[in-house]
C-alpha cells in the first residue's frame, strides 16, 4: 500500500479519471485473463488530500527513503507461514535450492557493465558492445555511479526495478540520438520507472504513456508525486491543446488513434507486449508504425516465450496462444540495430528475454 498527497486540485482531477468513461470502458481484448485478475486487485482511496493505492502486477514504486523496510515488513508477515519465510531469508541471502544461483539486480549489472565472464560479452552485429558502451558520455558504469546520480534520490530508494531502467537508458545513451528526442511513446511502463529516468534526463521532452486504465492510475500518482510541477494530462481531459505542452500525456488503448502520424521519435515497451492479446499486440505495432517518424527508434525487450496463465495461477494456462517474440508483427521495413538475449536479465531470472531495437522506416 502507498500513499501519496497532492492538491485538492489534483485530487479532484484525479477522481474524475476513476469515474470517467475512459477508464471504465476498454476493449474486451485488450486485458488477457492474467490482467483481468490483477485489475480486480487493485484497490485505489481517495479523499480531500491523499490517494491510497495497492495492487501486485506492476507496482515497483520505490521505497520512500526513511520509511521502514520493505524487507523488515515481509519477513513479519511471513511469520505465520514459516515455508514462505525460509524461501524468502534464501533468496536474500543467495542460497537457491537448484543448482543455478541467480544474481540481484545490483551485482548483474556491474557484471555486465565490466564485461564479466558470466554476462557473456562475445561480440556480433547485433549484439551490445557493452565495453564501447561505458565510455561513452551519460553512460552509468556502475552501481555506485548510479547511487551518486540517481534521479529519485532525494524522495525514493533505488530498487532493482530502477536498476533494470538504467541498463535500458545505457542502451538508449549508446545505441539512438536520446539527448535529441523530444517526444517519447512508452505503452505498458507499469508504474512509470523507466518514463520518469527518460524525463529527468532530458530537456523539453513529452512523454506519452499509453497503459490499462487500472495501471494509468498507479502511474499517474507516482510521476506526479516524483514531479510535482510537471504538466500532465490525463485520459480524460480536453485533447484539443497541442500535445507538446505537456510533460506527460497518458492515454488508454482505445485512445490510441487520437496520437499523431509521425510525431514520435523514441517508442519503448518493456515486459508487457508478453502479457497481451494477440489482438491487442497487432495494433500497438500498427500504431508504432503510424506514429513514429522515419529514422526514429522502437525498443521492446520481453521474454523470448510467455504462455498465458489465468491470474496468478502459473500452472492453469488460458486459450489464449503462446507469446513468442520472434512471432511478433515486425516490420520488415526497418532496420534492426540490436538483437541479442538480454545480458542482465539472463543472470537474474530463468527465462530468457530478447532485446530488440529497430530504426524505423517509413
Amino acid at each position: 500500500m502507498y500513499e501519496f498527497y497532492f492538491s485538492t486540485d489534483f485530487i479532484n482531477r484525479f477522481q474524475e479519471f476513476l469515474s470517467s468513461k475512459e477508464y471504465k470502458n476498454i476493449p474486451n481484448y485488450s486485458k488477457t485473463e492474467y490482467w483481468e485478475y490483477h485489475a480486480d486487485r487493485i484497490e485505489i482511496q481517495t479523499c480531500s488530500n491523499k490517494v491510497t493505492i495497492s495492487g501486485k502486477s506492476e507496482f515497483y514504486i520505490p521505497q520512500r527513503i526513511g520509511m521502514k523496510s520493505k524487507v523488515k515488513d515481509r519477513i513479519t508477515k511471513s511469520i505465520s507461514n514459516p515455508s514462505k519465510l525460509i524461501s524468502f531469508i534464501k533468496r536474500k541471502i543467495s542460497i537457491q535450492d537448484s543448482q543455478i544461483k541467480l544474481l540481484n539486480y545490483f551485482d548483474a549489472f556491474e557484471r555486465v557493465m565490466n564485461n564479466d565472464p558470466i554476462a557473456d560479452p562475445v561480440l556480433s552485429p547485433f549484439r551490445i558492445n557493452f565495453r564501447n558502451l561505458k565510455g561513452k558520455t551519460g553512460i552509468i558504469s556502475s552501481i555506485s555511479e548510479m547511487r551518486e546520480k540517481y534521479f529519485a534520490n532525494h524522495k525514493y530508494e533505488l530498487t532493482p526495478s530502477m536498476v533494470r531502467s538504467y541498463y535500458y537508458y545505457n542502451i538508449f545513451r549508446g545505441y539512438t540520438n536520446l539527448m535529441n528526442v523530444r517526444k517519447v511513446l512508452e505503452i505498458g511502463a507499469g508504474n512509470g520507472n523507466l518514463s520518469s529516468l527518460i524525463y529527468s534526463s532530458l530537456e523539453n521532452c513529452t512523454i506519452v504513456i499509453v497503459d490499462l486504465p487500472e495501471a494509468l492510475a498507479n502511474s499517474i500518482i507516482f510521476i506526479s508525486d516524483l514531479f510535482p510541477d510537471a504538466k500532465i494530462l490525463m485520459p480524460h481531459e480536453d485533447k484539443t491543446n497541442d500535445f507538446d505542452y505537456y510533460d506527460f500525456v497518458f492515454f488508454t488503448p482505445k485512445q490510441i488513434g487520437i496520437i499523431e502520424d509521425n510525431s514520435i521519435d523514441l517508442a519503448i515497451n518493456i515486459s508487457s507486449f508478453q502479457e497481451m492479446t494477440h489482438r491487442q499486440i497487432g495494433e500497438y505495432f500498427e500504431l508504432i508504425q503510424r506514429c513514429c517518424k522515419n529514422n526514429s527508434y522502437f525498443f521492446s525487450s520481453n521474454r523470448v516465450e510467455k504462455i498465458p496463465c489465468a491470474g496468478d495461477c502459473w500452472e492453469k494456462e488460458t486459450s489464449e496462444p503462446a507469446n513468442r517474440f520472434s512471432e511478433y508483427p515486425w516490420n520488415p521495413a526497418n532496420e534492426v540495430i540490436i538483437y541479442e538475449t538480454c545480458r542482465l536479465a539472463r543472470l537474474v531470472q530463468l527465462d530468457n528475454v530478447f532485446n530488440r531495437l529497430e530504426l524505423v522506416r517509413k
